[in-house]
Order: C-alpha cells, then structure tokens, then sequence
C-alpha cells in the first residue's frame, strides 16, 4: 500500500488538541519505564518513535520538550529500574542531552530534506528524520558511555559487561540496527494517520 501525504502537509492545532498529544507521548514514555522489554524484545524505540512524532507532528520546540522527558524517565528508570548499565544513566549527559539532541537532530534532517528536494513526497522526510533520530540517540548515548566509562565493567544480579570496543560494536550490530529498522520504517506512516485525524477533526 502506497502512503501519500500532500506537500503542504502543515497541521494546526488547538490548545486541547496540544494537551492530549503531549499527555499520550508521555504516557508511551513512562510506560517505557515500566516495561523496558516484552521477554528477550527491548522496547527503547518506542520513546524513541514518540519523540519524533513530536517534533514532525508538532514542531521544534515541542519534540525538544518531549526528549527531556524521554531523558528524565531514562534518569528515573536508571534508579528506579537498575540494570547492567544503570549506574552510567545516573550521568544526565548520558540519560538526559541524546534524548533532547533527538527532537533537535529529526527537525533539521527532515526539514533539510524537504528543502532539497521539495517536489518529493513528504513521507521520505519523515523517514531521514526517523533514521538520524535513531542515528543521534545510539552516537550521543555510546558516545557518552565510551567517554566516562571506557574500560570499565559493569556488574548487575550475576552478568557483566566490559564497556569497550568490543561491547560498542555488539550494541551496534543488534540493538542499533533493529532500533534503525523499526522507526524508519513504522513512524512515517504513523505521522502522515495522526496528521489526517487531526485535519479532520478540526
């Protein structure tokens, strides 16, 4: 099934509008919180997918909102749901600056890309958008890891990691690459259906 979206595709909101949005993004995150993973599934995209929505469905400074509140549940979760790597997500440029650097990174690569080719079909936009937002995440966040913790071993109920190259190159080949996948491929055609209720209900 083709998705097809108008080139104007710009979509006003009323204030209850904005309020019920913002409230169910945040909801997906904190449910995040609660359930980081379905047995071996990890669900880190989902907030991930929200903060996108966010900033294509809304704008700028609303996905900048909606990341540092993906990054404050990642903060709280680092002690309120400890893992093998929880310690260094007690470090805010860990838990906190990718998530906001996400809603930053998605606005500027698709609008960017609707500037250069401004006669293709919006949804291809939605799409870079969704595949830096992935991209910036997983950079800032191993980045940072690599930064404050490069050479150390985390413990956590038996397991183990040594924070390395070794363990960086692990991360990108599993969780990366399915993370990239999914919201690449599942977030355009969930921005061009809100975008259409939306117009409708107005």
């Amino acid at each position: 099934m083709q998705i097809k979206e108008k080139k104007d595709d710009k979509v006003r909101f009323t204030r209850a509008q904005l309020l019920t949005i913002n409230a169910l993004l945040c909801a997906i995150i904190v449910i995040f919180l609660i359930f980081p993973a379905i047995g071996p599934v990890k669900l880190a995209f989902i907030p991930i997918v929200a903060v996108i929505i966010s900033t294509e469905l809304i704008g700028l400074k609303n996905g900048i909102f909606t990341g540092f509140f993906f990054g404050l549940v990642s903060f709280a979760g680092s002690y309120i749901s400890p893992s093998l790597l929880s310690y260094a997500f007690h470090n805010p440029l860990i838990s906190v600056l990718p998530r906001v650097m996400i809603g930053i990174a998605v606005y500027f690569a698709a609008h960017g890309f609707r500037k250069m080719l401004p006669k293709l079909n919006p949804v291809f936009s939605y799409a870079v958008g969704s595949a830096v937002a992935v991209i910036t995440n997983t950079l800032l966040v191993l980045g940072m890891i690599l930064l404050f913790h490069f050479g150390t071993t985390f413990t956590f109920n038996g397991a183990s990691t040594l924070i390395g190259w070794q363990w960086i190159a692990t991360v990108l080949l599993t969780n990366s690459v399915i993370e990239l996948a999914i919201c690449t491929v599942i977030t355009p055609p969930i921005i061009v259906a809100l975008k259409r209720v939306v117009k409708k209900g107005r």
